[in-house]
C-alpha cells in the first residue's frame, strides 16, 4: 500500500470504507474458557462480515491466538506470523478490536505498528477508534496502550493479593493433579484417593524400609502398568517430588515462589525458611505417617548432596579454575586432536561464544607441567598426602555418622513434642505436666542442635575439596600425580590476553611442614608450544604465580 496516496485521499474526504485495500483481522481471547472460546468467534465472525460486505476490500484470511496472554508476544505464533506476512506484502489493512488485543505493552504496541506502517500496513483499533493511517494515531495509540498496560499491572497485583490472602487463610492452591489426592470444590480441601494412596504408600515403604532406589522403583511401576495422575509413566523426577511433597504427612505449604514482574513472567523461588510451612490434617488428611515421610526426605537429601559432590569433582580440577574477567568456572573439554589432551574452557565463553570473554583455553597437560616442579620444591610425596587425606576421610566420615545419629533423635523428640501436645489437648494429662515434659524436651532439641553446629563448625574448619577430589581421584584409578594435585590444589585463576601470553595464580592448600625449608616461585616463567604441524605451531607463554592456604595439623 502506498501510505502517502492513502492519506492524501483520506485528506481530500474519501471514507477509508472507499479504499481498495486488502484488509485482514487479528483476534486474540487470554483464556481457554467456553465463554472466552465464544467471544472469539463472534469478534472473527463480525470482523470478517464487515470486510467481505465492503465491496472495496478484499478480505485476507484472519490471524488468531488463542489461549495466549497478550504481554509474551513470541509466544504468538498468528501474531508474529502476521507481522511476517506483512514484510511479504500480502495484505494492507489489519483490523483488530482493541489495543489490549494487539498487545498490552506500550513499547511493543508502538514498535509493531511503526514496523507495519514501515512495510505499508495500517492496523484499525475499532473500540479505541484509532487509525495508524491518521497523523495523530501514535499520541493517541501511546496514551491507550499505557492505560491498557497500566490494567494489567493492577490486574497482576490483584491477583498476587488474592493469592497472599489465600495463603493466610490456609487455602489450598493448585493440586487438582497430586497424585493421591482429589480437591472438594465445596470445602476447597483434599480427600484421599484410595487407589492412589495405595501406590504412594507403597512408593514410601520400597524407598525407605526396603532401601530400593528410585529407579528400581520406577521400573516395578511401570512394569506393572501403574500411571501417574496425568495417564503417564512414572519418572524418577516424578516419585522424587513426590516424596519431598510436605502435604503426603498432612502439612500445609504456601509461598514458595512468586511473580516478581508481570511482564517479564520472571517468578523469584524464596528458600524454605521463608516458606509457609504448618501442620493442617483437617484440610489435608496425612497419606504417610510424619516418622516415614522424614525417613524418607533425610534419604534422598543425603543422595543429593553425594550426587552433586560427584559431579563437581568428577576430574581432579573440577570446580578448581576460574575466570579473572567473569569469576566463571572453567568447564572441561576433550581435546581429539591433540594426542587426547584435555582443555579447560571459560563457562561463559562455551555459553556465550568467544567474544563474551577474552580468556584463552587452558591445557590440561599444561597445568600438570606446573605441579610437577611444584611437587619437587615442596618435596611432597605420595605416602605424606595418603596418609594426611586418610586422617582427614575418617574424620568427615565419623561426622557424618554422628550427624546422621543426631538428625534421628531431633525428630523422635519433635515426634514425642507433638503426641504430648496432643495429650494435653484431649484432657489426658495436666497442663502442669504437659510443662513438665515439654520443657524436658525442649533442653534436649537445645542440647542436640549445639552438637549439631560444633560438629558441622569442625567440618567447614577441614577442607572439604580435598577430601572430595581424594574419594573421586581414587574411586577412577587416576595417577599418583593427580591424587597429590588433588591434596594440595586449591584454586586456579587464569588470566590471558591476546598475544599468547597467560597468567595463572595458583592457590595451594599447605600444611606448616611443606614450607620449613621451600620457597614457592613467583613469576615462573614457562614456554608451551601449541599446534600440531611445524607451520602452524604457536608458542605460548604461560607465567604463574604461586600462594597457599595454611590449613591445620590433623
Amino acid at each position: 500500500m502506498n501510505l502517502y496516496n492513502i492519506r492524501k485521499q483520506l485528506n481530500m474526504g474519501i471514507p477509508l470504507s472507499d479504499l481498495k485495500l486488502r484488509v485482514t483481522t487479528y483476534s486474540r481471547v487470554s483464556t481457554d474458557h467456553e465463554e472466552q472460546k465464544s467471544s472469539l468467534l463472534n469478534q472473527v465472525e463480525h470482523f470478517k462480515d464487515m470486510i467481505i460486505n465492503n465491496p472495496s476490500w478484499t478480505y485476507i484470511e484472519g490471524y488468531v491466538d488463542e489461549g495466549i496472554s497478550g504481554t509474551t508476544d513470541f509466544k504468538r505464533t498468528s501474531f508474529m506470523k502476521m507481522i511476517n506476512d506483512a514484510h511479504n506484502d500480502k495484505f494492507d489493512f489489519i483490523i483488530t478490536k482493541e489495543i489490549s488485543r494487539f498487545s498490552r505493552n506500550t513499547l511493543d504496541s508502538i514498535k509493531y505498528t511503526r514496523e507495519l506502517l514501515n512495510n505499508g500496513v495500517a492496523v484499525l483499533f475499532v473500540n479505541d477508534n484509532i487509525n495508524t493511517l491518521l497523523p495523530d494515531s501514535e499520541l493517541r495509540l501511546t496514551i491507550m496502550a499505557s492505560m491498557a498496560q497500566d490494567e494489567i499491572r493492577k490486574l497482576s497485583d490483584r491477583v498476587k493479593f488474592g493469592m497472599n490472602r489465600s495463603i493466610k487463610n490456609g487455602h489450598i492452591l493448585g493440586n487438582d493433579m497430586l497424585y493421591g489426592y482429589k480437591k472438594d470444590k465445596l470445602s476447597g480441601n483434599l480427600k484421599i484417593i484410595e487407589k492412589e494412596a495405595l501406590i504412594v504408600k507403597r512408593i514410601f515403604k520400597e524407598y525407605v524400609l526396603e532401601n530400593k532406589s528410585l529407579n528400581q522403583i520406577v521400573n516395578l511401576l511401570n512394569k506393572e502398568n501403574i500411571l501417574t495422575s496425568q495417564n503417564k509413566k512414572w519418572s524418577t523426577t516424578t516419585i522424587s517430588r513426590m516424596i519431598q511433597n510436605i502435604k503426603y504427612k498432612g502439612y500445609y505449604c504456601g509461598k514458595k515462589s512468586e511473580v516478581i514482574d508481570y511482564m517479564t513472567k520472571k517468578i523469584k523461588h524464596f528458600p524454605q525458611d521463608n516458606w509457609i510451612i504448618y501442620k493442617d490434617n483437617i484440610k489435608i488428611p496425612p497419606i504417610i505417617d510424619e516418622y516415614l515421610w522424614n525417613k524418607a526426605n533425610i534419604k534422598i537429601n543425603s543422595r543429593k548432596r553425594n550426587k552433586k559432590i560427584s559431579f563437581q569433582n568428577r576430574y581432579v580440577l573440577s570446580s578448581k579454575i576460574y575466570c579473572y574477567y567473569d569469576n566463571e568456572l572453567f568447564h572441561r573439554r576433550k581435546q581429539l586432536k591433540a594426542n587426547d589432551d584435555t582443555t579447560w574452557v571459560c563457562s561463559r565463553h562455551l555459553k556465550n561464544g568467544k567474544l563474551s570473554c577474552p580468556n584463552q583455553n587452558i591445557r590440561q597437560s599444561e597445568i600438570y607441567e606446573i605441579f610437577k616442579e611444584l611437587i619437587k620444591l615442596l618435596n611432597i610425596s605420595i605416602d605424606d598426602s595418603l596418609s594426611i587425606l586418610l586422617k582427614i576421610y575418617q574424620n568427615i566420615s565419623n561426622n557424618d555418622t554422628l550427624i546422621r545419629n543426631l538428625i534421628n533423635k531431633e525428630i523422635k523428640i519433635k515426634q514425642k513434642k507433638d503426641r504430648l501436645l496432643d495429650l494435653n489437648i484431649e484432657g489426658t494429662i495436666s497442663i502442669e505436666d504437659f510443662n513438665n515434659k515439654n520443657i524436658k524436651l525442649n533442653e534436649e532439641l537445645i542440647s542436640i542442635k549445639n552438637k549439631l553446629k560444633n560438629i558441622k563448625k569442625d567440618n567447614n574448619d577441614i577442607n572439604q575439596e580435598i577430601i572430595k577430589n581424594y574419594y573421586y581421584v581414587l574411586k577412577n584409578n587416576n595417577s599418583l600425580l593427580e591424587i597429590i594435585i588433588s591434596h594440595i590444589l586449591n584454586k586456579i585463576i587464569v588470566l590471558s590476553n591476546q598475544d599468547n601470553k597467560i597468567n595463572l595464580d595458583i592457590y595451594l592448600n599447605l600444611f606448616q611442614e611443606y614450607l620449613a625449608n621451600n620457597k614457592l616461585p613467583q613469576n615462573k616463567e614457562y614456554i608451551f608450544k601449541r599446534g600440531f604441524n611445524t607451520t602452524s605451531t604457536k608458542r605460548y607463554l604461560i607465567k604463574y604465580n604461586v600462594s597457599y592456604f595454611l590449613n591445620k595439623k590433623i
